[in-house]
C-alpha cells in the first residue's frame, strides 16, 4: 500500500521548468532512494513536500490526503533530517529533544518516553547530557535524527543523511536509519552516494531533468543490465543517454 504518492508533480521558476509531471509512490515500510546529478530536481522535490516551495501543477498525498490540503497532516506524519546541523549547539540532546517535542504539541510526559526510547535506539544514552557543540559528527547525525523522531512520524526525509561522514561512520549511521526503519518508519532519502543507495534501499528512483527516468529496487536494476554492473554505473549510462 503506497503511504505518499506523487502525481505529475510539476514546477517552474521563471522560464526554467525544474520538475516535469513527476509521477512515483512510496510504499509504507520502504526505504526508498532518489539519486541524480546537481540540478536534477532532487531538492526541489523535497522542498515541495516538506510544504517549503508550492507545486504548479500534479498532486501529492500522504495516507491518501492531499498535502496542500492538510499541512497539519503533513506535519504531523513527517520527520526529516537535513545534511546540516538542526540542532541548538548550546543545548543538550535530552534538552533538545524535550523542546522538539513540545513544539510538536506532545505532553512533557509523552516526549520523556518517546525519548528514552530514541536514546535507547540509537545509542545516544551515555551522551545524552553533553551539549550538541561537543558532540562528535557521527553523534551529531544520529541526535539529528532523534529530534527528528520525536513526534513519531510515518515517513522519514533524509536529504545526505551521510554528508560530512567518514566510510565507517557512514554504515554506523546507515545501521541506525534500518532499525528506525523496522520499527515501521517509511524512508524517503535522497543522495549523491550511489553505493549506499544500492546497498541500503528497497526501491531506487534516478532522476534527470526534473523527470523520474527509471525506477526499481536494485536487484532488479541488476537483472536488467548484468548482476556485476553497479547501480553507480547503471545511473553514468543513464546520464550519458541524450534521449533521456
Amino acid at each position: 500500500m503506497a503511504l505518499l504518492k506523487f502525481k505529475e508533480v510539476s514546477k517552474s521558476f521563471g522560464k526554467k521548468e525544474v520538475l516535469r509531471n513527476v509521477s512515483f509512490s512510496v510504499k509504507k515500510g520502504e526505504i526508498f532512494g532518489i539519486i541524480g546529478v546537481s540540478g536534477a530536481g532532487k531538492s526541489t522535490l523535497f522542498n515541495i513536500l516538506m510544504g517549503l516551495v508550492t507545486k504548479d501543477a500534479g498532486s501529492i498525498t500522504l495516507e491518501g490526503k492531499d498535502i496542500s490540503k492538510d499541512e497539519k497532516n503533513l506535519r504531523r506524519n513527517t520527520g526529516f533530517a537535513t545534511q546540516s546541523n538542526m540542532l541548538f549547539d548550546e543545548l543538550n540532546i535530552r534538552e533538545n529533544g524535550l523542546y522538539f517535542g513540545s513544539l510538536y504539541g506532545m505532553k512533557r510526559k509523552e516526549v520523556k518516553e518517546r525519548l528514552n526510547k530514541l536514546l535507547e535506539l540509537l545509542s545516544l544514552e551515555k551522551a545524552e547530557k553533553t551539549l550538541v557543540k561537543n558532540l562528535s559528527g557521527g553523534m551529531k547525525k544520529r541526535a539529528n535524527l532523534l529530534i527528528s523522531l520525536i513526534h513519531k512520524p510515518l515517513l522519514l526525509l533524509l536529504d545526505e543523511p551521510t554528508g560530512g561522514l567518514d566510510p565507517i561512520l557512514r554504515k554506523v549511521l546507515w545501521k541506525y536509519i534500518k532499525e528506525i526503519n523496522k520499527t515501521g518508519t517509511t524512508v524517503l532519502v535522497v543522495s549523491h552516494l550511489i553505493d549506499e543507495i544500492e546497498a541500503n534501499c528497497d526501491k531506487v528512483g534516478i532522476m534527470k531533468n526534473g523527470k523520474i527516468i527509471a525506477l526499481a529496487s536494485p536487484k532488479q536494476y541488476k537483472e536488467h543490465y548484468g548482476e556485476k554492473t553497479s547501480l553507480e554505473k547503471i545511473f553514468g549510462e543513464f546520464m550519458k543517454n541524450e534521449n533521456i
